[in-house]
């Protein structure tokens, strides 16, 4: 029978290295493909590893507080089959195109307010899960909105000040390769028929639903450049940047071009999931372009990096109303050894016109 490993996974573009907490499992335990195994920090995100396999596990191969470089093996198991994970974290290429699974994902909470049974507080089952996830008492915070609701927005996230240090000293390391990557960024203002969404949250599958038609429009701009020339993609993926308790994460979404059920559910869920902290295997690599949204922040503009291999970046800033009408500031930023400014003015006329089909 082959020995099939379960490695530490990346759970950013920001690490290179998480730290073991604890095992889940046993020598000579039989475990199967889903089941929890291990639990991994980084700086940024404490997560749960569930095995992609079925098999007996063999050899547990750190101790509990150790450092663990991304891809090397925390767990072997004694597996019927082939190793489903080799390979997985070797190749920096982005991933080939494969089907989208159709998973039934729950309805997105955010219109409807939980009732506590035990303590009778209104909460937003975001607010709620971000409470459970960080020991917050929900019956010590008080609402801003008139409605008596606690918003997400309401919870102040305590913050461990070596560990967000950690986190930044990590965040240097990846965005000093951004720093070899001759980019500009472009924007423009784009006008809006119809406000969508009041949050990022709610705003994210729009935007990258636009994007995707853009891409898929302008597949030259859709590359990575390696080995000085431009490598075509035929997926997109998007990172999505945002911000969780240690800094800003990016959970990678894939963007089917055609209609996928649910897709826009499951969406919600990854970026809820992220905003505590929690991003699932399928959502930690293979990113052909990333998104950023700080319209939360009242910003109205963002020239944000590229992280190698990326070779474009979109950001978007807050909508205003402006003389009665709405508006919105788009910027991209490019590889300029892919496209020049022109390339990038034309991109955004055409994500002009994708939002506008979407919203």
């Amino acid at each position: 029978m082959p020995n099939s490993p379960i490695v530490m996974p990346k759970m950013s573009m920001t690490m290179t290295e998480g730290e073991l907490i604890s095992y889940t499992v046993s020598i000579g335990q039989e475990v199967k493909a889903g089941d929890v195994v291990a639990h991994v920090a980084t700086d940024k995100i404490d997560m749960e590893v569930e095995s992609e396999m079925s098999g007996k596990v063999i050899e547990l191969c750190a101790q509990p507080n150790q450092m663990i470089n991304v891809g090397d093996p925390i767990i072997v198991l004694e597996t019927e089959g082939e190793d489903l994970l080799a390979g997985l974290f070797t190749s920096a290429a982005p991933s080939e195109p494969r089907e989208i699974e159709q998973t039934k994902a729950e309805e997105p909470a955010a219109e409807v307010a939980e009732l506590t049974p035990s303590n009778s507080v209104l909460a937003m089952p975001g607010a709620r899960v971000k409470a459970r996830a960080q020991g917050i008492d929900l019956t010590t915070i008080k609402p801003k909105s008139p409605s008596g609701v606690i918003q997400v927005t309401d919870l102040v996230t305590r913050i461990d000040p070596i560990r967000r240090a950690k986190a930044r000293a990590q965040i240097a390391k990846v965005t000093m390769a951004s720093a070899q990557i001759p980019q500009f960024t472009v924007v423009r203002e784009v006008p809006l028929e119809n406000r969508f969404g009041k949050t990022a949250t709610k705003r994210c599958a729009t935007l990258l639903r636009a994007w995707q038609r853009t891409l898929s429009l302008m597949p030259h701009l859709h590359v990575t450049w390696q080995n000085d020339a431009a490598q075509e993609l035929t997926e997109v993926k998007v990172a999505v940047a945002m911000e969780a308790p240690y800094g800003f994460v990016t959970p990678v979404i894939s963007v089917p071009s055609y209609a996928l059920e649910n897709w826009e559910l499951e969406v919600f869920q990854v970026i809820e999931n992220a905003a505590i902290g929690k991003i699932s295997l399928d959502n930690l690599s293979g990113a052909t372009t990333s998104l950023t949204d700080l319209g939360d922040y009242d910003v109205l503009q963002a020239n944000v990096m590229l992280i190698p291999p990326q070779a474009t970046a979109l950001s978007v800033g807050k909508i205003r109303k402006i003389k009665g009408n709405l508006k919105m500031n788009v910027g991209l930023t490019m590889d300029h050894r892919v496209g020049d400014p022109g390339d990038a003015a034309k991109a955004l006329v055409q994500f002009e016109h994708a939002l506008a089909e979407v919203i």
